[in-house]
């Protein structure tokens, strides 16, 4: 009996196969072992540990010092409000506070065994991370303009009505993709924990369908801020951790931080996850509370950060990956609330704050009318948490001394 012989093509496809075969089984392998580690260690999206992320990407710093610590003499705010903003922050368990007024840091408090150096997951505060970086993409000219429709970047969009979504749609949470789960239980087949334990984070937002028209209703989504990233990476030809590093990490001189990567070589969760200090988040808010510059160095370009602070259409608190200005004030908390619900008994008394917003209450407050940056980071729940005790506590300080507008 005569075998038949493969043509080139089918042993081509044949090939493909196998190794595709071979790719899911990786895939559902590496699923697998994340998600058993994950409900072994009974985690949730805040205290999962920086050091259960085992597949990561390093982001190269310029490791300059950080800023100078103001002496007695040199403090601005008074002692009293900076001891009130300890006793809350320490109360609402928080693993770090640290409040700049200019140049120097006028208070650091740090909680549970941490310090300085001890590394955090700032959550959704790497979505203005994000926008930055396309500001500086756009500034080199590798991204032409934010009008620019997504599918002149990725052509698999090509003929597609999800490619008229624009690069700004994406930056405002506007483009109208619908999310991949509406589900918080962890199990294997929830879409977002399978997308965010398997081993490619970028190939399930293409699958996720245009709901509602582009740039018409404002709907915080993660992977609106996965698939920008990804657009950047391919506007650049550079690996997203080369491009953090060469155009913000190193000009700020921040401290080496890593990225949460699907698989060697593979992309990194670009809607979250950049493990570095508190310090860093620190820094990167003074950068935009002074338009884009540090150190007498301009970073980002000042119409840049303008742009991103800049209310969206959709929805005016929001502007391009950062919050702004107040959300869901009430004098009580809300009935039923879940642990992650955002809060405030009053409103900012500063109408310029402006907020980079993390999961678990990680927040950088940016006040450009009183020179103020807040850092608050986290790892356990805090009961009842209150936006505006904080921010405010130091304002109304700051304005009792004539240190306001």
């Amino acid at each position: 009996m005569r075998v038949p012989r493969l043509t080139s093509s089918a042993l081509a496809f044949v090939v493909g196969a196998l190794l595709f075969s071979g790719f899911v089984s990786s895939q559902e392998s590496v699923f697998q072992k994340r998600l058993d580690r994950f409900l072994a260690g009974d985690y949730d999206p805040l205290t999962t540990p920086v050091e259960f992320f085992e597949s990561t990407e390093k982001l190269a710093g310029g490791n300059t010092p950080d800023p100078e610590r103001a002496s007695v003499s040199e403090r601005t705010i008074p002692a009293g409000a900076l001891a009130a903003a300890r006793a809350y922050a320490k109360e609402k368990q928080s693993l770090a506070l640290i409040v700049v007024r200019g140049d120097k840091v006028e208070f650091e408090y740090y909680g549970q065994g941490a310090g300085r150096d001890t590394r955090f997951n700032p959550q959704s505060m790497s979505k203005t991370v994000l926008a930055l970086a396309v500001g500086t993409a756009i500034r080199d000219g590798f991204i032409q303009s934010v009008d620019d429709r997504i599918d002149k970047y990725l052509p698999r969009l090509s003929g597609d009505p999800r490619g008229a979504i624009t690069i700004k749609n994406l930056l405002q949470m506007s483009a109208g993709l619908a999310q991949i789960s509406t589900s918080f239980e962890v199990n294997a087949d929830n879409p977002a924990i399978q997308q965010h334990f398997a081993s490619d984070f970028i190939e399930p937002i293409f699958h996720l369908e245009l709901v509602d028209e582009p740039g018409t209703r404002w709907d915080y989504n993660n992977n609106e801020s996965n698939l920008l990233g990804h657009l950047l990476t391919v506007a650049t030809g550079k690996r997203y951790a080369a491009w953090l590093s060469e155009k913000l990490w190193q000009p700020l001189g921040l401290r080496d931080a890593d990225l949460y990567l699907d698989r060697p070589g593979g992309s990194v969760m670009m809607s979250c996850c950049i493990f570095s200090r508190p310090m860093d988040f620190l820094r990167i808010g003074m950068m935009m509370r002074d338009k884009g510059m540090i150190g007498g160095k301009q970073v980002v370009p000042a119409s840049w950060i303008e742009a991103m602070t800049t209310p969206a259409e959709s929805w005016r608190g929001y502007g391009y990956q950062t919050w702004l200005g107040d959300r869901n004030v009430a004098p009580e908390y809300p009935e039923n609330a879940w642990a992650n619900t955002s809060w405030a008994s009053e409103s900012y008394v500063a109408k310029d704050t402006i907020i980079m917003n993390g999961f678990g209450f990680q927040r950088t407050w940016i006040i450009p009318s009183r020179d103020l940056v807040i850092m608050r980071a986290g790892r356990v729940w805090p009961q009842e948490w209150d936006e505006s005790v904080i921010p405010n506590l130091l304002v109304r300080a700051i304005d009792s001394v004539g240190g306001g507008p």
